[in-house]
């Protein structure tokens, strides 16, 4: 709970936070640090789902936050769930909607028209750009009546002017932030590779991630046979689950690598495993402001990621890791070599990377800036 600046007894603002839902995911790691780290004497937080609650509902609730979840029509789309919204803000006497993403955006926009809300907000995370048209004209719509558009990078608020055509005035950036108190931990590095049934010589590099054609997975794979060519005792770990698993498991058979990758899906000790790793790897196609970054850089993580994004908002090249351009293997390959090939280089990266994360990620960061936000206009 962060330190309160306000008398207890001062009226609080009542503030809700509309998603789709609280799976896992960047996203709602946002909004459940956000949750965590506002100062609640200034701040009463509800929590609304238009689609489901999931896996973070419950550690929200934990926080003695309410979560709920909008009342759903027995069959087809629901077009007029901002009728259902509005009727919300009204019960629970909402000052301020934080919205996020596209349709939460557009419901708890018109619901706050409804009900009589003033303050919007509004914050765009993971998006490729140019997006459907019908989805950036929804938020070029709806930004006319609320207050500010929140860019998780610099990125995205240029893209944001760019493609949506929403005015300058209106865009903030914020860049995302995490607890990075998970992250400082020590393990017994040789047991976590029995664990995991990793040899115990060999630098290991890898990644948490949902297993989905933006993070460019295959890319790195492609990548394995050269870095394996030069450090053959490597192993990549990836971490997660998604649609692609099966056709990822079945490149790297095809490749000849699969003695080398260890795909061990899902987990819930990722810090453990950014501990264990050497160097982070991130090949995505595109990106906002990535929270798995954030991770590893809380971990002491050296990174090798793509130029694309918010990607360069959190990893200096030549400073706390490598930059480089996306979609191309060879170059991935390069990178992570000439790091491999340096193991000090590897530790001042990792070093730097953590300091940086310390300067301007952390979650108590980013909730100064929202707290701000809010406040300017109620």
């Amino acid at each position: 709970m962060p330190v309160s600046s306000t008398s207890p007894a001062a009226p609080r603002l009542r503030l809700l936070q509309i998603t789709h839902d609280l799976d896992l995911g960047g996203l709602q790691q946002v909004i459940y640090n956000l949750c965590r780290t506002l100062d609640r004497d200034r701040f009463e937080i509800f929590v609304l789902c238009l689609r489901s609650k999931g896996l973070f509902a419950s550690d929200v609730e934990a926080l003695g936050i309410p979560v709920y979840l909008l009342e759903k029509k027995q069959r087809g789309a629901d077009y007029f769930a901002f009728r259902k919204v509005a009727k919300l803000l009204r019960e629970l006497r909402i000052d301020v909607v934080h919205t996020h993403n596209t349709q939460p955006f557009f419901d708890g926009t018109i619901g706050a028209m409804l009900a009589g809300v003033r303050t919007v907000v509004h914050t765009d995370h993971a998006r490729a750009f140019p997006d459907k048209l019908r989805y950036m004209v929804a938020e070029w719509a709806m930004s006319l009546y609320a207050y500010r558009v929140v860019g998780c990078s610099e990125h995205t608020s240029q893209q944001l002017m760019r493609y949506e055509k929403i005015p300058k005035r209106k865009i903030v950036t914020i860049p995302n932030g995490i607890d990075g108190s998970r992250f400082d931990l020590t393990i017994d590095r040789q047991a976590k590779r029995r664990e995991l049934g990793i040899h115990e010589q060999g630098s290991v590099i890898g990644l948490a991630v949902r297993l989905s054609d933006q993070k460019g997975i295959t890319f790195l794979l492609q990548a394995m046979p050269r870095i394996l060519a030069k450090h053959p005792d490597t192993t990549l770990l990836i971490a997660g689950d998604g649609d692609l698993r099966k056709d990822l498991e079945q490149e790297a058979q095809q490749l000849g690598i699969a003695a080398r990758v260890k795909f061990c899906g899902p987990r819930k000790d990722i810090p453990e495993l950014l501990k264990l790793l050497d160097l982070y790897v991130l090949p995505s196609k595109w990106e906002g402001l990535p929270m798995v970054i954030l991770e590893a850089m809380a971990a002491g993580c050296p990174i090798v990621a793509t130029d694309v994004g918010g990607n360069s908002s959190a990893v200096v090249d030549g400073v706390t890791g490598a930059l480089v351009p996306p979609q191309n293997p060879g170059a991935l390959a390069d990178a992570i070599i000439r790091l491999l090939d340096s193991p000090d280089l590897l530790q001042t990266y990792a070093t730097n990377g953590k300091n940086r994360f310390r300067e301007r990620f952390s979650a108590e960061t980013m909730a100064r800036e929202y707290e701000r936000l809010y406040l300017r206009r109620s």
